[in-house]
């Protein structure tokens, strides 16, 4: 009895530490009756996989319309298949110079590297999303896996792409925008 209970005390404990933290953005809107989100479709950057799965990260202006107030953000739409989904993540004002500092001084310095027999990992966590930078050999991947959910049914959503690496910089271009 006492194993049980010790067992649904880690459970619960591990089910209250595993929820998502939403960025800035997220509570923003969520916290406006009214809302205007401007996209500046001009200025994206966008990976593709082999299978025609897609992420899109660009500059956004969010307003809400009862009071003026604005902020800015990125947002990431991801489409992906099996099953067939679209998923927006946002990744808040406050995380910006963070990602553009991991993106700088420890992805594109990386872009060359090779290894033998040996592999390496760059993982930076935002709120909503992480993003992998994965080295084995001569092969490289970018992966990026939403963080947050609005359902329980099917809660992986991650995209990854080997082709697609070299457009790192384009994303590094789109977050120096923001800020």
């Amino acid at each position: 009895m006492k194993n049980l209970l010790l067992y649904l005390l880690l459970l619960l404990t591990s089910l209250s530490f595993g929820q998502n933290i939403q960025s800035s953005t997220r509570k923003f809107i969520d916290g406006t009756q009214f809302t205007r989100i401007n996209k500046d479709w001009t200025t994206i950057a966008e990976f593709k996989s082999g299978i025609g799965e897609t992420v899109e990260f660009y500059p956004i202006e969010v307003i809400d319309l009862k009071n003026g107030k604005k902020t800015e953000a990125l947002q990431l739409d991801m489409k992906i298949k099996n099953p067939d989904v679209f998923k927006t993540a946002w990744i808040g004002i406050e995380e910006i110079n963070e990602f553009i500092y991991f993106i700088e001084k420890n992805v594109i310095p990386n872009l060359d590297l090779k290894f033998k027999d040996k592999s390496s990992k760059f993982i930076f966590k935002a709120n909503e999303m992480t993003l992998t930078y994965y080295i084995y050999e001569k092969k490289r991947r970018l992966t990026i896996k939403l963080n947050v959910y609005d359902d329980s049914e099917f809660n992986n959503y991650t995209f990854w792409t080997e082709t697609q690496v070299s457009k790192i910089p384009r994303l590094l271009e789109v977050l120096k925008i923001i800020k």
